[in-house]
């Protein structure tokens, strides 16, 4: 979820909320306010009743009158000693509008002329349910639109607030140490951004200082290492082929000669990781699959024949990428080559293509406590053996892996009923 949206919602809930509470609290203080006020009119109407009776001892006053809003009702001393005056809410029926309308009502006892009276004294409510309900659903909605309008123009301002920051993050997002100069990013007015953009240019300006150096030193250094490691190959070359020394000093120097070519082998094969993970590659070529397996077919031909090694291809027409040919190349060769040097005698290897899939299947050692041989966490790390094998450094499948990474492809490892199958996944 983005940031504008989150602030945006988190506020928008609690305006709702602050609203639901206050049009509550609103309606509760307005009922309560509307009530005191009809109740404070029945008690001055009882006081000026009672006070003109009591002037005017004569007037009319028993009875029910229906265009009196009073009515008195003759009750017993007993009834008059434990009496009390209270306010309640009552329904009166209207003729006029034929419904139940509401009323508010004053009972209180009273004595006249030496005898005892209950008496009622009613108002209209003046609707004021249906009235402090009109105006909390009005002001509610007024609160609501206001919330809503607070919302809308609230996110709006954000937008343009955080534009700026959006901008650095899609430059950062965009840029890569090796293609391009250090990202252009936009000027603003707002002083955070103003400092996140010059701190963003100073680390991706030290970033890019760093990158370059250690990416000329690896290149110096593997060009540098070659010559003094050719140097002492060809001499010891040289030294072999000399009479005079004897079969166990040959033995030795032919030995140093196989760990110089490892030497230089392993060199190059660095320097090749280094330059994918730098993408000093163009990856916009035309890459032919079933040409690169059929030529890499060919290479493992003795490896093939000296272990009995049966092969099955399910290959299809027109199977082209867009990716670079030679590290592409690098890649099934890779994946072939571990097929076939880890594999056992009367193995099987099994190459198919589906759809935008290529599946390089191959029979191996299986370790007896875990029924597998590869240990899938650390399969794609550099160094990474499983098997004693001196000829290799553990590096084919981290650069199979890196060179998926970098041309946008996927490059995963199953075990299918003892068989490793490797999935290059081209989409």
């Amino acid at each position: 979820m983005k940031l504008l949206t989150y602030t945006s919602r988190i506020q928008l809930i609690y305006f709702l909320v602050l609203i639901g509470f206050f049009s509550i609290l609103f309606y509760l203080v307005l009922s309560w306010n509307v009530l005191q006020n009809v109740d404070e009119v029945l008690y001055n109407r009882k006081v000026n009743l009672l006070a003109y009776l009591e002037e005017n001892p004569q007037a009319p006053f028993k009875g029910d009158n229906p265009l009196d809003d009073f009515t008195f009702y003759p009750v017993e001393e007993a009834v008059f000693q434990e009496s009390y005056e209270s306010y309640t809410d009552t329904l009166i029926y209207e003729r006029v509008d034929d419904e139940l309308d509401e009323y508010r009502k004053l009972t209180t006892f009273t004595k006249l002329g030496g005898n005892h009276y209950r008496l009622e004294i009613v108002k209209p409510h003046l609707e004021a349910a249906e009235m402090i309900g009109t105006i909390a659903i009005t002001l509610g909605g007024l609160f609501l639109g206001l919330a809503l309008s607070f919302y809308l123009s609230q996110r709006t301002i954000s937008k343009k607030i955080w534009k700026p920051f959006f901008e650095i993050l899609e430059k950062l997002r965009l840029f890569r140490f090796d293609k391009q100069d250090l990202p252009e990013l936009p000027s603003t007015d707002i002083d955070e951004f103003r400092m996140l953009n010059e701190a963003v240019n100073e680390l991706t300006r030290k970033n890019k200082e760093v990158f370059e150096s250690q990416k000329q030193f690896i290149e110096n250094a593997s060009h540098e290492m070659q010559t003094p490691l050719s140097v002492i190959q060809s001499r010891l070359e040289a030294l072999i082929g000399q009479a005079e020394l004897t079969q166990e000093q040959a033995v030795i120097v032919e030995g140093i000669i196989g760990s110089t070519q490892r030497l230089k082998k392993l060199s190059k094969t660095l320097l090749l990781l280094s330059k994918i993970e730098n993408r000093q590659f163009l990856f916009s070529e035309q890459v032919d699959v079933n040409t690169i397996i059929s030529r890499s077919m060919e290479y493992y031909e003795e490896q093939k024949a000296a272990l009995n090694i049966s092969v099955e291809m399910e290959t299809q027409e027109n199977m082209v990428v867009q990716g670079n040919v030679m590290l592409t190349e690098i890649l099934i060769q890779n994946l072939l080559k571990n097929a076939f040097l880890h594999n056992i005698e009367n193995g099987l290897v099994n190459v198919q293509i589906k759809g935008r899939k290529l599946i390089i299947t191959n029979t191996g050692y299986e370790k007896q406590e875990t029924g597998t041989v590869l240990e899938k966490d650390k399969l794609f790390n550099r160094f990474y053996k499983q098997s004693g094998n001196p000829d290799t450094w553990g590096l084919g499948l981290a650069i199979a892996h890196k060179i998926t990474e970098t041309s946008g492809w996927g490059l995963h490892y199953r075990d299918e009923r003892g068989l490793h199958a490797f999935e290059i996944d081209f989409s």
